[in-house]
Order: C-alpha cells, then sequence, then structure tokens
C-alpha cells in the first residue's frame, strides 16, 4: 500500500471520529436547550433543599467578569432566575441578590451559612458556617438589594446577568432562626443556543461525508492495469 493510501485512510478515521464527536456536541447542545425548559424560557434545576439553624444562607460570591458577561448576553442567556419557598406555607421568606460588599457588611457578625457546593443526587448543599453573635435587621428593611422578593408561597426574583460580584441570600422575613426552604434556580436560553447545535450538526456531518470519501479512497484496491492491446 503506497504512502499516500496510508495518509488517506488515517485522516479519514480522524475526520470521522472528530465528526462523532462534533455529532454528539452539536445533539447534546440541542437536548439541553430544551432540557427542564419552564413556559418563561428558563432552564431550571431540580428542587433543592435548603435547611440551616442560622439566620441566613447565602451564597459563595459570584465573580462575572465583562467576557462572561457579554458572552451569555450574545447566546441569550442573559437572565437568571431564583424562586424560594418556605416549608412553612404561613411563614414569609425572603430572597435578595446584591453586591457582595453590601451582603458580606449586612452580615457581618451575624451567624449565617454560606453554601460551598451542590450535592446533587441529594438535591441540597453543603455550607460553610460563619459564625457571629448579631441580630440581623429584617433583609426587607435594606436599600441595597438589587432584586428582592418577600412573602408567603413561592417567592421569585430575576435578575439581569452583569459584569460585578454579587451574592444571593436566603432568610426567613422576619430575620428569624431556622432555615427550612426550597428553592429552583434557572437562566434563561434563546434560540441562538439551538442555532449553535445545528451548526455543530451541519459542519460535523460535512466532515463525516470527508472523512467517509477520503476512507474510501484509501482502502479501495487499485484498478488493474489493461493488458496492451494486441499487436496489428
Amino acid at each position: 500500500m503506497s504512502a499516500g493510501r496510508i495518509v488517506l485512510i488515517i485522516l479519514g478515521i480522524l475526520f470521522i471520529l472528530g465528526s462523532l464527536v462534533g455529532l454528539a456536541a452539536g445533539g447534546g447542545v440541542i437536548w439541553a436547550s430544551q432540557y427542564h425548559k419552564d413556559s418563561g424560557g428558563f432552564h431550571v434545576t431540580e428542587t433543592m433543599r435548603i435547611k440551616s439553624p442560622t439566620y441566613a444562607v447565602v451564597s459563595d460570591t459570584i465573580e462575572i467578569d465583562r467576557g462572561a458577561s457579554e458572552a451569555l448576553n450574545w447566546l441569550g442567556m442573559d437572565k437568571v432566575k431564583i424562586e424560594v419557598e418556605n416549608d412553612d406555607p404561613l411563614r414569609p421568606v425572603f430572597v435578595g441578590i446584591a453586591e457582595a460588599v453590601d451582603v458580606d457588611t449586612y452580615l457581618s457578625g451575624v451567624k449565617h451559612d454560606e453554601i460551598t457546593s451542590v450535592e446533587v443526587f441529594n438535591s441540597s448543599f453543603d455550607y460553610d458556617r460563619r459564625s457571629g453573635t448579631a441580630q440581623p435587621e429584617p433583609p426587607g428593611m435594606q436599600a441595597f438589594w438589587l432584586e428582592e422578593a418577600e412573602g408567603t408561597g413561592v417567592q421569585e426574583i430575576v435578575f439581569d446577568i452583569e459584569e460585578g460580584d454579587y451574592t444571593i441570600l436566603a432568610m426567613n422575613a422576619d430575620a428569624s432562626e431556622g432555615i427550612e426552604m426550597e428553592t429552583v434556580f434557572g437562566i434563561k436560553s434563546s434560540g441562538v443556543v439551538v442555532l449553535i447545535g445545528v451548526v455543530f450538526l451541519v459542519v460535523s456531518l460535512v466532515i463525516l461525508a470527508g472523512g467517509i470519501v477520503m476512507l474510501v479512497f484509501g482502502v479501495r484496491s487499485p484498478r488493474p492495469k489493461l493488458p496492451p492491446p494486441p499487436a496489428a
């Protein structure tokens, strides 16, 4: 077998393998763009449990740089939704998002839990306890919230993703200790994500076709030479 045919076979195999990865990626993007999508166009998580004996539960600082903000906005994934509901339907809950420095100041000296990781299999969170002895004021009385919601039943906030450092906070509306709630997170999605998935599929199919052609030409046996015509 000639060196040229060996190169065609190798390139054909590489193209086919690469196209399969692209097809999987494109299909995955399209599937993910439709999975767990609510009527408002948000991709939502499963219901997660929030439980703490402290005054408040906060997220780790959410750091969004300009590049990430611009990329998410271009993709149409520019809004985040948080829903919170108290286990006790008669007990008002508070949920808000603010600049991280403002939340840190508000909870200075206040015992609270900070979420460090998500336990996917049991739909709960791991926490890092922040000790303190101060009694916080009701969160709804604070003026620094970028978005906030308070009351009984499901409370929801929607936040535009922009550059900055943010913290999400959940508390009892009266700032009492002992938190037992359920929460759902969601992120907005648009048709741009589906379009990206379709582009992945189309490009991958073209690469797959090219790989098959190269592989066929590489393994195909050369045609035997025809005998010379008989002498006249």
